[in-house]
């Protein structure tokens, strides 16, 4: 999931209704949180199902998942998120445990130590805690078990990542002396993990990630040497850079030590090391590393002819663009974006020149420029539709050359349903967007679903008559009870957007009569009869 989003928008209210049901029965299970921030909880269902689920601090879901048969966002996640929302929002503040110590008898404390002591695992952090020497030896132990049970599949990977993420929570709270033992030991262990199992959830990088995280926090100030050398050592192994970008997160905190220390030669002699061997994908990101290195060394001069040189890069062009319209020199800024837009198309490098052009796009607007030909590429880029652009397009043309223009456009774009249609709706021309509609093969319930809501009630029954026609071919296909009981939910929606229309009633009802003689098909029609057709 690409954006943080809440319950409703991400569960169907079906299923939000259910993972509901499964919490208010006490269903959500062991639920636990990483030290990555991720929920672990099992549901209780039809088997018992291992969940989890990211959130922010709004209670808004990142990421999640579930290792139940269903291919989207399921029941039991939303369950979890239930779960989650009755913890989070109503746990109050517990009394300060250290002010329940102070008042505690020592020999009280002494004896409950003991008592927890018996837990393998506490025991090995109250001995860590009392005898620092001993605690290297305890971590690399710890390790050692962790990763010895580590398989290949996805639930090895998993069970791995979250076993990871809970002992770096622990050596955290164990203080910066116990970080600079551990890390050393777990590093070169969790990325050769992560080189051979299926980390299909991201729970391996997400321990990944909080290693990285703990080793920056440790090195802000008085880096222990022990740190050093892990990342040393880490930086030169490639698998951090092949795999996610956590070689880049630990370049970024080498790169500050060697600031802090003044090692300007060492700091060098890497960058210039990665970019011997870059190629064309991560030598923009050693290019830029460079520049900056010759601004934390003051060098002026350095850096201006570095940058001058770099220019074919989109990282830098993209400052210099910045830094021209910000001095509203748009003369310079069309020359660079120009410019730019001539490298990336002689690349082709389409994404580059694509946003080249947004860029040109304002900078033409501010100096008054003639657009026409630039907004009309941007409003049918790659057979999608930008609406601001068209409009700027449409802008350049007087009331009465515009409506040769649109026949013109329209005859251009004949082959382009999808396009055609977005413009017929913008347009408000009902009539040729049904026809369009009508006669596009791809016809869906979600293209559909898209168009219809814009048609006034004149053309109700021309639209419910497509949807039936979608619907009788997806009936005739559809073979599972799944597909049954959504396609029994989708019709029963187009009912209740169209009360007035009797035809999605009378389909319903052809539907069951067919349905009802060979070859029967049951479960199509419990779905009929639980939605109320």
């Amino acid at each position: 999931m690409s954006n943080p989003i809440r319950l409703p928008d991400i569960f169907p209210p079906h299923i939000a209704d259910r993972g509901r049901h499964y919490f208010d029965h006490g269903q959500v299970l062991e639920i636990r949180q990483t030290a990555a921030g991720r929920y672990q909880a099992i549901v209780r269902g039809s088997a018992m199902y291992s969940v989890w689920l990211k959130l922010d601090k709004g209670l808004r879901i990142q990421s999640g998942g579930c290792d139940c048969p269903y291919d989207d966002a399921c029941k039991h996640m939303a369950a979890l998120w239930y779960a989650l929302r009755a913890r989070l929002e109503t746990q109050g503040v517990p009394q300060p445990l250290a002010d329940l110590l102070a008042r505690a008898d020592e020999a009280a404390l002494r004896k409950m130590l003991l008592r927890l002591a018996e837990d393998e695992t506490v025991r090995e952090r109250l001995t860590a805690f009392l005898q620092p020497e001993k605690r290297e030896e305890i971590y690399q132990q710890q390790v050692k078990q962790m990763f010895a049970r580590a398989g290949y599949d996805y639930y090895d990977a998993m069970d791995l990542g979250i076993k990871v993420q809970d002992w770096l929570g622990e050596v955290a709270q164990d203080g910066e002396a116990a970080v600079a033992d551990a890390l050393p030991l777990l590093m070169p262990r969790l990325i050769r993990a992560y080189e051979r199992m299926d980390d299909s959830d991201g729970i391996l990088a997400d321990a990944i990630d909080g290693a990285v995280e703990l080793l920056d926090q440790t090195t802000r100030e008085n880096a222990p040497e022990s740190l050093i050398r892990c990342l040393d050592k880490c930086l030169k192994d490639d698998r951090y850079f092949e795999y996610g970008d956590s070689g880049y997160k630990l370049y970024h905190i080498r790169a500050r030590i060697w600031q802090q220390n003044g090692q300007w030669k060492a700091w060098q002699k890497y960058v210039d090391t990665r970019l011997a061997k870059a190629d064309e994908w991560n030598s923009k990101f050693w290019a830029m590393a460079r520049w900056q290195l010759f601004q934390a060394q003051g060098d002026d001069a350095g850096a201006q002819d570095w940058f001058e040189r770099h220019l074919y890069l989109p990282e830098f062009r993209k400052i210099a663009v910045a830094q021209a319209v910000g001095q509203q020199n748009w003369a310079e800024a069309e020359r660079l974006l120009r410019e730019g837009m001539a490298l990336a198309g002689a690349k082709g490098h389409l994404g580059t020149l694509y946003d080249w052009k947004l860029q040109l796009f304002a900078v033409m607007q501010q100096t008054g420029a003639d657009i026409r030909a630039l907004a009309e590429d941007l409003a049918f880029h790659k057979d999608d539709f930008s609406l601001p652009h068209y409009q700027a397009w449409k802008a350049t043309f007087s009331e009465a050359e515009w409506p040769a223009e649109f026949e013109r456009l329209l005859a251009r774009l004949a082959k382009s349903a999808w396009l055609s249609a977005e413009i017929l709706q913008h347009e408000q021309k009902f009539d040729l967007l049904l026809s369009v509609l009508k006669q596009y093969a791809g016809l869906s319930l979600a293209t559909l679903d898209h168009f219809s809501p814009s048609f006034p009630e004149p053309y109700h029954a021309q639209i419910v008559d497509c949807y039936l026609t979608v619907f009788d071919k997806e009936i005739s296909k559809a073979h599972t009870r799944k597909q049954y009981r959504q396609l029994a939910k989708q019709l029963k929606m187009l009912a209740s957007r169209y009360p007035k229309q009797q035809a999605v009633n009378a389909f319903a009802a052809e539907i069951k009569v067919q349905n009802n003689i060979k070859p029967r098909r049951p479960a199509l029609l419990e779905e009929w009869e639980r939605v109320g057709f």
